[in-house]
């Protein structure tokens, strides 16, 4: 193992930069790999496999002509320590500090670092760029890990998200915008004018940007000013060289170019989020007008598919805000948790409660806040809601089906789900807390037993 930044260089490391994190980060939370990051399905197959083991460091490549690092957001103390937080509900407050902080980004006139190479026209090859195949049934090479950056047509406000793209040549991707989000909006509102949408792919950014380009928040924020506050300082940006939009100066590479308005074509499938390989693609094409990046670059992937750096970089922000709108509508709420095994339709509760009827509250007031959300369990504040098992022993011991449940039919959905019908599915809230008259009483030992088990142990490695 050697440490990252042994192979980004020298070059400026501004706190809003990928090599000033990888530079920062414990050489415990590294591992180098002496292979091209471009290799198809090794990438993936690396990571999802630290994960069966429970490791979770930041992977860099080193093998090829550009480095590629990934899993930067397989660990949750990891994201957390981007925002400067401890745990999920200090990463909440700071979350909505960031978004009050009213820190905005700066545009910076003269040469940016993320434009000392500059290929446009005939010289344009996207497919030199270390871009791998993630999973057997994906359509091709396909970019995760980029953050499209455009402007709302009418207010000129910036918009931060991820959208799949497929190499499919020279200058052109397949794109879907699933989501249906803003970028969408921005493209309808494009398209009634007649008009391209110019957007900006922008790869390796400091986390912090990754975060908030992943943020569900109303159309007149800049997902930029977010970053900004999660950071502590303005971001510099560089205004791209063919399109009308601003990127952060310090990035490793932007791709610059417009999704068509008039022209469509088949994309898909892709491993999406919920373990399955999905053909569901708004069918749209993004073409290159430039590539931008540093002298010595380096390459920032996302494991896509159901893995835990996919699935908690797109929940972290969304448990934040939920979490924060929670406390305020049931303030007995004092954590809200994503668990891995859901993907992203399940949702655990904790809430320490002091009258009947609370629980079921916070589950009605969390099915409004978030419709990806389907099945909701409230727990107690004594059990773990990281850990699948607790959770369900919870439910063994404390709920009963004909008292503890209630079901909503027909409610607006995330499509994606392959079970949905029509965009529509039904949601569940459970309420396995204790009810006030209980009498149970859980098992447990005194500290000492448990620190003397734990030196036996140590002293008694397990047989290979």
């Amino acid at each position: 193992m050697k440490k990252l930044d042994a192979f980004i260089g020298d070059g400026p490391h501004h706190p809003s930069s990928l090599r000033a994190f990888l530079a920062a980060l414990p050489e415990r939370q590294a591992l180098t790999v002496d292979r091209d990051g471009a290799e198809d399905f090794v990438a993936t197959a690396l990571v999802l496999e630290m994960e069966r083991q429970g490791r979770d460091e930041v992977v860099a490549f080193t093998g090829g002509d550009v480095p590629v690092v990934t899993n930067i957001f397989g660990s949750r103390e990891r994201i957390c320590a981007i925002a400067g937080a401890h745990d999920q509900p200090s990463f909440s407050d700071r979350w909505m500090g960031a978004l009050a902080a009213g820190i905005r980004p700066e545009v910076v006139a003269g040469d940016a670092p993320v434009q000392e190479v500059v290929i446009r026209g005939d010289a344009i090859d996207a497919g030199k760029l270390p871009i791998s195949q993630h999973f057997r049934d994906d359509a091709g090479r396909y970019i995760g890990s980029g953050v499209l950056i455009c402007k709302d047509p009418d207010t000129g406000v910036r918009n931060l998200s991820y959208q799949r793209l497929q190499l499919k040549g020279p200058a052109l991707f397949g794109a879907s915008l699933h989501s249906r989000g803003h970028i969408w909006e921005h493209l309808q509102r494009s398209k009634a004018r007649g008009r391209n949408l110019p957007v900006a792919v922008v790869i390796g950014v400091h986390p912090a940007i990754n975060l908030a380009a992943s943020a569900k928040v109303a159309m007149e924020v800049d997902e930029l000013d977010i970053a900004c506050g999660l950071i502590g300082q303005p971001i510099p940006l560089a205004r791209c060289l063919t399109i009308d939009v601003e990127v952060p100066a310090y990035a490793e590479y932007v791709i610059e170019g417009e999704i068509l308005c008039d022209e469509e074509a088949d994309e898909g499938p892709y491993g999406e989020y919920t373990g399955y390989s999905t053909y569901r693609s708004t069918r749209n094409l993004f073409r290159v007008s430039a590539i931008t990046h540093r002298r010595a670059p380096v390459f920032h992937d996302i494991i896509p598919g159901y893995s835990q750096e996919h699935l908690l970089l797109a929940r972290a922000p969304r448990e934040a805000i939920h979490f924060a709108r929670l406390r305020e509508a049931v303030p007995q709420v004092t954590a809200l948790t994503y668990p891995k095994s859901g993907t992203h339709f399940h949702a655990y509760v904790t809430i320490a409660k002091t009258a009947e009827g609370q629980a079921r509250q916070a589950l009605m007031a969390l099915f409004g806040l978030d419709p990806y959300v389907k099945l909701a369990i409230a727990i107690d504040p004594e059990i773990d809601a990281t850990n699948d098992q607790d959770v369900l022993w919870a439910l063994a011991t404390r709920f009963q089906a004909d008292t503890d449940m209630f079901m909503v039919p027909n409610v607006l959905c995330n499509r994606l789900d392959p079970s949905s019908r029509q965009g529509m599915a039904a949601k569940m809230g459970l309420d396995a807390t204790t009810p006030a008259d209980w009498d149970g009483q859980r098992t447990a030992l005194p500290d000492t037993a448990r620190q003397l088990a734990a030196l036996i142990l140590k002293d008694a490695p397990a047989h290979e």
